[in-house]
């Protein structure tokens, strides 16, 4: 079976090793990396959800406040 989608998006993982855009489903963590779409390097991250919660993330310990989502990025 030959893939339709062009090329895929690169997910971020978070410090738990799970998709950023996705935390509680540990199959899509599973499943990203399998199949060569999830990465640790920021720059390399092509998905918007995940973009955009690393960002936070990120912004969120700089600044010194404290956060809801046990997501840390470094």
């Amino acid at each position: 079976m030959r893939e339709k989608r062009g090329k895929r998006e690169m997910h971020g993982l978070d410090a738990e090793g799970r998709v950023a855009c996705n935390p509680r489903d540990r199959e899509a963590a599973h499943r990203a990396r399998h199949e060569g779409i999830a990465t640790e390097d920021f720059a390399a991250v092509t998905c918007g959800k995940c973009r955009t919660r690393i960002y936070r993330a990120r912004h969120d310990t700089r600044g010194g406040h404290s956060t809801t989502s046990a997501t840390s990025f470094q």
